[in-house]
């Protein structure tokens, strides 16, 4: 089986890719590195973005390419010199589409032609759902009780959410989605959020977990003293999308109360292989409070044994059937309150974030591990 993955979301092609490739499939990955995360990839094809010293004239160059995403036009003649690269995707057994942008940095114009062409010149496509897509946002604005990243959205905050409705108002994005959604052989969800909106699709399967890379060897974290360390994974520019500032005042409380047993430490906007090496000395790990299930860095501090603050909804814990004693993270919803009294009960009572270390290893190995997951698309992709 020849398989072609293209496109990335903090590193699901490139661990699909690994694992399969330890099954000795040919696989060949097509991404630009997921933007500053820089994951490997073998065909790169990536928009160059320019950036301008002077603030007031970059500030028209975003309005700028603004313009051009919402017109769809962004990249149209920078396209033009992967020409070669691309016409050489042809012929493989099955390809998968993580996104309908699946060119990341390239307006709907490119993609479409480029879907297109994939669609027509390969056997079989897949999409994977993760990532930004009409679907998804016109889902997720329409239903106001199912937590998102619009929970917090307003008239203040309006601008970090400005990329987002491209896919509800820009030119041609819900073409492109339904192109994929009609010409893909199943619809494949990477999380909770993804499945909520794409289950009443005939095509969509059960949910198809991250890809972790899981360390047989690792115990579950033991603790012998204060402080514990509180690890906060802010990614620039989306705080509201994902909480962060939430999160970030429920520490500062606790940290008044209790400054001896507490040490607080925040980190974003670094490349994917430097940012994991940042938390490892951390007890606590801060994801997000914003989702219903647990996004990829939250995935893979559980690997390492962290207890890891991110979504666990009422929904995804019927999905995996998980008891209250299995609870792989501390489910967090926007409220400072109930926050900062969770993070309290370990500062209390530290010996709770053994139990829960364990649980997370555990659910990582079983739910998680590359290799299982790799057998389930294989499946899927083989029928």
């Amino acid at each position: 089986m020849k398989i072609l993955l293209i496109g990335e979301y903090s590193g699901v092609h490139t661990n699909l890719a690994k694992a399969l490739k330890n099954k000795k499939i040919e696989i060949t990955t097509v991404s630009d590195g997921d933007a500053y995360k820089k994951f490997p990839a073998d065909i790169f094809i990536k928009y160059d973005r320019k950036e301008l010293k002077n603030r007031h004239l970059n500030y028209i160059l975003k309005f700028y390419y603004l313009i051009l995403i919402y017109t769809g036009l962004l990249g149209v003649f920078q396209i033009l010199k992967y020409v070669k690269k691309i016409k050489s995707l042809k012929n493989y057994d099955v390809v998968q589409v993580i996104n309908p942008i699946s060119l990341s940095g390239f307006g709907s114009i490119v993609n479409l032609f480029f879907m297109k062409f994939i669609i027509k010149n390969n056997k079989k496509v897949f999409l994977c759902c993760l990532g930004d897509d009409y679907v998804w946002v016109k889902g997720s604005i329409k239903n106001k009780k199912f937590k998102s990243m619009f929970h917090l959205m307003s008239l203040k905050n309006f601008e970090q959410y400005v990329p987002s409705f491209k896919y509800t108002h820009g030119f041609l994005y819900k073409k492109l989605n339904f192109l994929l959604i009609n010409e893909s052989k199943n619809l494949i969800p990477g999380l909770y959020d993804y499945y909520h909106h794409y289950k009443d699709f005939e095509k969509c399967t059960e949910i198809h977990p991250v890809p972790i890379e899981v360390d047989n060897n690792l115990l579950a974290l033991k603790f012998t003293k204060y402080p514990i360390n509180i690890f906060h994974g802010w990614q620039p520019n989306k705080e509201y999308r994902k909480g962060n500032f939430i999160f970030d005042e429920a520490v500062r409380k606790l940290l008044k109360k209790y400054p001896d047993k507490v040490v607080y430490n925040v980190v974003g906007g670094l490349p994917y292989e430097e940012y994991i090496k940042t938390f490892n000395d951390a007890h606590i790990f801060l994801d997000q409070c914003m989702s219903m299930d647990q996004g990829v860095n939250a995935l893979v501090a559980m690997s390492k044994g962290k207890v890891v603050f991110s979504g666990l909804c009422d929904q995804l814990k019927n999905y995996y059937n998980l008891s209250e004693n299995e609870l792989p993270v501390v489910n967090s919803i926007p409220d400072v309150d109930y926050l900062y009294k969770k993070l309290e009960d370990f500062v209390i009572n530290p010996n709770k974030l053994e139990s829960y270390s364990f649980n997370a290893i555990e659910f990582i190995k079983n739910r998680h591990n590359m290799e299982k997951v790799a057998d389930m698309y294989l499946n899927v992709w083989s029928k």
